[in-house]
């Protein structure tokens, strides 16, 4: 007998054997949250739907393991070297450097910010498209930059556009490592559970949270294109050894695509908030004010506990308990966090790439 299975409000018929499959994999996957409370019991229900659902469609995605990957030897590496080496990174447009200052200016004003925007067509077209988009669900349709920023605001614009056209400048990371639509899934499902998280709590900022979630796992990209074939041997590592890819990332090269990430985003000039929430994602800081680091936290476990795209961790990591806790993340915040993410993140996901 088969399950159905709806998916963005179809149903498809999912085969026992496959649900069972599923199963198997999501308790491999949690197998580091120990004593799990009941709503991360609740996360792997989900996750085992969605799991299964992938498994129907994408078949090929599961045919391997990951732990045929190549395990040379890997010495240390010291992050700053990466960061020195300018023809490593990627280039950053004009429009990118002055919506950095004006990000960081205090009197930058609405028809600054739209005069800067309008500058790029792409930026442009992709802006009004997320804000007519469900993102935000307004009541009328806005038809030019300027009507925009007024809208949304000065502040909540700029960090949307400054974060989400990052996605551009990642071009040329092997894609037989990383599958780079399944890395910008993860990513943007993570940005937008952060965003809701952010709602539902009142804590943080909602366009900071999605864009802190959308680059927490940027340094990967950076490690993938700087140093491939050593990010690549990390990768094989974790895998072979069932563990955790962050710490055998410190264990292996001295520190973590996080740290690198972090790094680069304050080399780029970033608010200090989107630089804490990328560089401690994996173990946030009880005495930052800011509310995005604990956002993405918790962000994260439940975007990997579901099984959305991939940024290369295979396991879902247990999110610190205090932090959980104080999200409020009971079983049904849990359900509030998925319910109706598939149309959102298709819809996100659509507008994002397509720019």
């Amino acid at each position: 007998m088969t399950n159905d299975i709806d998916v963005s409000g179809d149903k498809i018929e999912v085969a026992p054997e496959t649900v069972e499959a599923a199963k198997k994999l999501l308790n491999r996957r949690f197998k580091f949250i120990k004593n799990p409370d009941d709503s991360i019991k609740r996360l792997a229900r989900h996750g085992a739907v969605y799991v299964a659902r992938d498994m129907t469609l994408y078949p090929g995605r599961y045919a391997s393991d990951g732990k045929d990957m190549p395990t040379p030897e890997v010495t240390k590496l010291d992050p700053l070297e990466i960061l020195r080496k300018e023809h490593q990174l990627p280039a950053l447009p004009q429009v990118f450097l002055e919506l950095q200052q004006a990000i960081n200016a205090e009197n930058t004003s609405a028809d600054d910010l739209a005069e800067i925007i309008s500058q790029d067509p792409s930026l442009t077209a992709f802006l009004l498209r997320m804000v007519n988009s469900a993102f935000y669900s307004l009541p009328m349709q806005i038809d030019t930059i300027s009507r925009a920023v007024t809208v949304v605001g000065v502040n909540q614009l700029s960090t949307l556009a400054v974060g989400t056209s990052v996605m551009s400048l990642f071009n040329d990371v092997p894609a037989d490592v990383l599958d780079m639509e399944q890395f910008w899934k993860h990513s943007v499902a993570c940005g937008l559970i952060a965003r809701r998280l952010c709602r539902v709590t009142g804590k943080g900022d909602p366009e900071r949270a999605f864009v802190a979630g959308l680059l927490h796992d940027i340094g990967q990209l950076i490690l993938l294109q700087a140093e491939p074939e050593r990010a690549t041997a990390v990768l094989g590592h974790a895998r072979s050894k069932d563990v955790l890819l962050w710490a055998e990332e410190q264990k292996l090269l001295g520190f973590d695509h996080a740290t690198l990430g972090g790094m680069l985003l304050r080399k780029w000039n970033f608010p200090f908030v989107l630089v804490s929430a990328v560089l401690d994602h994996h173990q946030p800081k009880k005495s930052y004010k800011e509310h995005e680091p604990a956002l993405v936290h918790c962000a994260e476990t439940i975007a990997t506990g579901l099984g959305i795209g991939s940024s290369g961790e295979y396991f879902i990591q247990p999110p610190n308990a205090e932090i959980w806790e104080s999200m409020g993340l009971t079983p049904d915040r849990v359900d509030e966090m998925i319910e109706d993410l598939d149309e959102e993140l298709e819809e996100a996901f659509g507008i994002l790439i397509e720019s």
